[in-house]
């Protein structure tokens, strides 16, 4: 093996088969042993190891553009260009990402953390060589979970259109995180299982060879070919060469020669846009792993003591199952707790994958049809529906129930993944309310409220990627209907005021308990309690706000249009939070209990007044 630093697939040239075999399986192993006992992606990079390894004896990815989908599916190829050794940091603070990050490596041609972008990327790079008047390749891996995503299909589209010859490597799993949904996913699927086109070329190929055709042999065998290819495969192949790009496939991912053969040749084609499939197994290499692949998606060895909130949403919908709704995720069932509704009530849940925008419009008809929709989607991923919000919802004035999962700080994930933005985003839109629940009671009180009640316009629920101690019979047991309205958590014979939004408020309260301050939980950051700004406005001298999500377009916005007051606000800065534990991050924006009393402290020491 190459020294740890250096890139691994350089020495891959002189390798025998035999080689690159057992340096899979020692890769594997790796990748495993790292992952397994701290926390990452597992089972989608188990199963690109084989096709990684074929890529880079072909392509150069120093060389070469060779662009990752979604790129949690990229360990691999972190391995292979000079990340061995620091391949132990992955995702701890200062360490190496999670996803390809242009800051880290050359080879890193473009950083992704939500799925569909690589064929637009792709697409960007090849219409820049064509003006640089540049030679090389450029390559794409994408899954079908992420194919079958708007922005892939739209790039799809324009390939042949612009004039570009991009190398498109389908990694067919018949996974994204959850299972694949979608008529696409069921052409792959029909793909895959369908034997008789290999065998059928093999038959005719020697029948033909031995007949009096002689040199039309190839001509024939290509008309056959194709006849073929559209008639066993229920026009899966017809799905990209009538779109003008060249479909080659299905091989065996795990099969290293044969990628060999199929990657060299689509290298060569300069025709147009050319598409391999790839057939690999999620968790390849482990038997738990390949049985699960859902489960070893993600693993972390922290053994949660806490029920998270996700969990907290899929038991309070099931509770209520027997009320009209209809929930909708985006290929994150598991990570919603959307699974746990799904079990007891199948018809209830609506997965329909990597599609935010269609969700959202979806969901918009089936309340105008006169079903309450619930759409439980990462605050993330809810950037991809902006533009549904506001047309296809708020215009509208529709009743949605949105259910904003991982909205703040999301740890090892980093800045693709943060819900930092989702008030900044939300509360710029013309009939919303943004409802943040202090705790999981809270939270589940709000969801049973929406439910029971119903709504009358679009309302957002966040809460972050934590949880409690708490245990969930005792949840259901008191549910009750709620308001917005904000709520004293300490109060007390003082001009200072403490404002805490959502389940921030439990770092804050224990922080400042203590202290001679007045501790208020925002529960709801649209509309405004207009009882506690009046209160505010005649009372407050000093304010301090603090709010899990972006200053910038913050609730804290809303504070500082209050006269003659001292307003202090911590959350996250104008940057990008990176990648590190959930309560380093909160340490980083003054949001862990420490960090919220001590800079209390020292703002308190250097205006000189007496909090305690």
């Amino acid at each position: 093996m190459a020294s740890p630093n250096t890139p691994l697939y350089k020495a891959f040239k002189n390798m025998s088969y035999k080689e690159l075999e057992e340096i899979a399986q020692e890769i594997r192993k790796y990748i495993f042993n790292v992952v397994y006992n701290s926390n990452g992606h597992l089972a989608s990079n188990l199963g690109v190891v084989e096709l990684t390894i074929a890529l880079y004896r072909i392509f150069d990815p120093l060389e070469d553009v060779i662009i990752w989908d979604t790129s949690h599916q990229s360990y691999v190829h972190k391995l292979l260009t000079g990340r061995w050794k620091d391949f132990k940091t992955i995702r701890e603070k200062g360490g190496l990402s999670g996803y390809t990050n242009i800051y880290e490596s050359q080879a890193d041609r473009f950083g992704a953390g939500h799925a569909g972008t690589s064929i637009a990327a792709s697409l960007g790079y090849a219409l820049s060589d064509k003006i640089k008047n540049r030679k090389r390749n450029i390559v794409a891996v994408i899954g079908d979970g992420a194919l079958g995503c708007g922005m892939a299909l739209e790039s799809l589209n324009q390939l042949n259109y612009q004039d570009v010859k991009v190398k498109i490597v389908l990694n067919d799993n018949n996974m994204a995180i959850s299972k694949n949904v979608g008529t696409i996913s069921q052409l792959l699927n029909n793909l895959r299982i369908k034997k008789e086109y290999t065998q059928a070329k093999e038959i005719l190929k020697s029948s033909l060879e031995d007949s009096s055709l002689g040199k039309d042999v190839e001509s024939v065998l290509k008309k056959v070919r194709n006849a073929l290819k559209y008639s066993i495969y229920d026009t899966p192949a017809s799905l990209f060469e009538e779109l003008g790009i060249k479909y080659y496939g299905p091989v065996d991912g795990h099969d290293i020669k044969k990628m060999e053969e199929f990657l060299e040749f689509i290298k060569v084609y300069d025709e147009k846009s050319v598409i391999l499939h790839v057939v690999t197994t999620k968790g390849k290499g482990f038997e738990e792993t390949e049985k699960s692949p859902t489960k070893f998606h993600g693993v972390s060895k922290k053994e949660p003591d806490k029920v998270s909130y996700s969990k907290i949403v899929g038991y309070t919908l099931s509770h209520l199952k027997d009320f009209e709704f209809l929930a909708f995720t985006g290929a994150m069932t598991d990570g919603t707790g959307l699974n746990i509704l799904q079990e007891i009530c199948p018809d209830k849940v609506i997965d329909m994958g990597i599609t935010e925008p269609s969700i959202v419009t979806t969901a918009s008809a089936l309340s105008l049809g006169g079903v309450l929709p619930v759409v439980d989607i990462y605050s993330t991923f809810m950037q991809r529906a902006f533009d549904s919000l506001i047309h296809d919802v708020a215009l509208q004035k529709t009743p949605v129930l949105f259910l904003l999962d991982r909205a703040g700080l999301v740890g090892e994930d980093g800045p693709t993944h943060h819900g930092a933005f989702d008030i900044s985003y939300t509360r710029l839109i013309p009939n919303v309310e943004i409802w943040t629940p202090l705790n999981a009671q809270d939270l589940a009180n709000m969801i049973y409220t929406s439910v029971i009640k119903g709504l009358k316009k679009p309302r957002f629920i966040r809460f972050p990627r934590d949880g409690e101690k708490v245990e969930i019979q005792n949840i259901l047991d008191n549910l009750q209907i709620v308001d917005g309205e904000w709520k004293f958590l300490k109060m007390a014979d003082s001009a200072l005021y403490a404002l805490a939004v959502g389940t921030i408020s439990q770092n804050v309260y224990e922080a400042l308990k203590d202290y001679n301050i007045n501790i208020i939980g925002v529960r709801s950051v649209k509309p405004l309690n207009e009882y506690f700004l009046e209160l505010l406005e005649q009372k407050a001298e000093y304010i301090f706000v603090y709010e899990e999500g972006s200053l910038k377009g913050g609730f804290n916005e809303e504070i500082f249009k209050l006269r003659d007051k001292k307003i202090y606000s911590f959350g996250v800065k104008d940057e990008f939070v990176s990648h590190a534990t959930r309560e380093e991050q909160l340490e980083e924006c003054g949001l862990s209990i420490k960090t919220i009393r001590d800079n209390f402290e020292k703002i308190v020491s250097k205006v000189k007044i007496q909090p305690s």
